[in-house]
């Protein structure tokens, strides 16, 4: 899990300080609950329910795999597991509200995996044929390592996965389980944000147990996608090719096995990126200026990773290329100037107090 990597950051708590409307200096208050409900219903619901749709084509696939093994059952169900990293990656910054419910966070995405824990737990039930992993109600009951993405991509593309293509055994029966896990927790999250969690935040105020203001629960959307920059630049990318070619450990990134490693990546700049359009840049008002430095830092990354993302070459090659490596590394630059206007100058300019970032510690 990132935690023991963040040495005790609790990515999943963002404690942010109390946020105001107003600076102590006169200022005309920032009419934030407008801004939050379209967030919410422009950006944040209908990311999510395009997570929902693929997770259930690809649970589909993984189910028609299995029912008619072959090449060509395999190559669906491998590229809808493809469209279902991507639509994840484009939300997976927001791991609180309904993410932190019910574990479903790490039920989707166990990462990263320290000293392997997590892939010798699936390869494990996969050697031992173990049948309770082919029921939903016992697998979700089992370690979140063997329930989520990682675990079918695995399942998928992992060590002997070939023989999918001509039986349906007990690893096509387990990745179909895994599948269904991972369509149900999709469906839950983007039901909270339809629901209950969409409340909570529109109903802020001195009574509401979450956010005081509506500024907070801005706040808090707003500092997701900062700490996904933070945790893209410093762990998926720094902490994982070192800081020269060949100094990392290419295969501790997240999909390399699929080759969707790249992709990941920029569908998390994308899913940020959503963020800092509309209605943020009118929520600046005559400090709109700053979203547009925003997607400015974004289109460097986006040629920094560019011809990375056309390179046929596979991760672990590329991830030690003294030129893809020289690209990864300065793609980490505007990464950080882009999370320094999210996490603090865009708070600022709307007279937010500047809190706590999860990815710090403590």
């Amino acid at each position: 899990m990132i935690r023991p990597l963040l040495a005790g950051a609790a990515i999943l708590a963002a404690s942010l300080a109390p946020a105001t409307a107003q600076t102590e200096t006169a200022r005309t208050p920032v009419a934030f609950a407008p801004a939050v409900e379209a967030l919410i219903d422009e950006v944040i619901v209908p990311a999510h329910a395009a997570f929902t749709v693929t997770a259930d084509e690809a649970e589909t696939a993984t189910a028609a795999l299995c029912a008619a093994p072959s090449a060509e059952t395999l190559a669906m169900a491998r590229t809808a597991f493809g469209e279902l990293v991507l639509a994840f990656s484009r939300v997976e910054l927001y791991r609180f509200g309904p993410a932190r419910d019910e574990n479903r966070y790490e039920r989707l995405f166990f990462w990263p995996d320290r000293r392997s824990r997590g892939l010798h737990q699936i390869q494990g039930l996969i050697a031992s044929e173990d049948e309770s992993a082919t029921s939903l109600d016992t697998l979700t009951q089992k370690s979140v390592a063997v329930q989520g993405l990682p675990a079918l991509e695995f399942a998928l593309f992992g060590t002997d996965s070939d023989a999918l293509t001509h039986e349906a055994g007990f690893r096509c029966r387990y990745a179909e389980t895994v599948a269904t896990a991972i369509a149900g927790v999709a469906a839950s999250i983007e039901d909270g944000w339809r629901t209950s969690f969409r409340e909570t935040m529109m109903t802020a105020g001195p009574d509401n147990p979450v956010y005081r203001s509506h500024g907070e629960a801005f706040q808090d959307i707003v500092q997701a996608g900062a700490e996904e920059l933070q945790l893209l630049g410093d762990i998926k990318i720094g902490a994982v090719i070192g800081d020269e070619p060949g100094d990392g450990n290419a295969k501790s990134a997240p999909f390399w096995r699929s080759g969707l490693t790249l992709p990941s990546y920029a569908a998390n700049v994308e899913g940020v990126r959503a963020l800092v359009i509309e209605p943020l840049r009118t929520l600046l008002g005559d400090d709109y200026n700053l979203a547009d430095s925003i997607l400015f830092e974004f289109a460097q990354v986006d040629r920094a990773f560019g011809p990375l993302l056309i390179d046929p070459r596979p991760w672990t090659e590329l991830a030690e290329d003294p030129d893809a490596h020289r690209r990864l590394t300065y793609a980490r630059s505007p990464m950080r100037s882009a999370q320094t206007f999210l996490g603090q100058r865009i708070p600022g300019a709307l007279g937010l107090i500047v809190g706590f970032n999860s990815m710090d510690g403590d």
